[in-house]
């Protein structure tokens, strides 16, 4: 059993609200449902580098790690697999047609005795995850959750997103490996 999160692509297009404020929307992706209340936030699609150099398409854009964009073809191929484990939310853009995922679900599976933690002295809240270490038992039948003790942090997705972005070949999507069971965890 592996474990990964998403990756930025070097080269790639990224996608980033029109206004700047909205960042908070995504920064608010704890885990919790939000389509009640949804309104889809005005996109654009980020297609030169900071030199004018021009970027290459990607079917997932890159807004962060916490907040997976798919383009209309990564969310045709994905969406089935995601949807039991969050919600494809619509965005507004005048270039493509794009939603967001929001993973709503949770599992208390970050084995915190065992992974490598940078924390807050004042609070021990953690700061940062050096090395991951998961309970597999927690994550079966699961394809993509969060932790509770960062939940506004990196979802987290299974070997079989990453095998179906492959056979979907899917363009400018990437994945950090961040743990990796025995073959009796799988």
């Amino acid at each position: 059993m592996r474990i990964y999160e998403f990756e930025v692509q070097e080269g790639c297009e990224w996608v980033a609200p029109v206004d700047d404020t909205d960042f908070e929307i995504f920064r608010s992706f704890d885990g919790s449902a939000k389509r009640a209340g949804w309104e889809p936030v005005q996109m654009r699609l980020v297609r030169e580098d900071e030199h004018g150099r021009p970027l290459l398409p990607a079917d997932v854009p890159w807004l962060g790690k916490h907040a997976p964009v798919l383009k209309e073809n990564a969310s045709a191929a994905l969406g089935s697999l995601l949807a039991k484990d969050g919600e494809l939310l619509p965005l507004a853009c005048d270039e493509a047609t794009l939603v967001v995922f929001n993973v709503t679900t949770v599992l208390d599976a970050l084995d915190v005795d065992r992974s490598a933690l940078v924390t807050f002295r004042s609070t021990g809240r953690i700061m940062k995850v050096k090395s991951h270490v998961f309970r597999p038992e927690r994550l079966r039948a699961v394809h993509a959750f969060k932790v509770p003790q960062l939940l506004r942090g990196s979802a987290f997705f299974t070997d079989e997103v990453v095998v179906a972005v492959e056979r979907a070949g899917l363009s400018g999507v990437g994945f950090r490996l961040v743990w990796e069971g025995s073959a009796a965890d799988a």
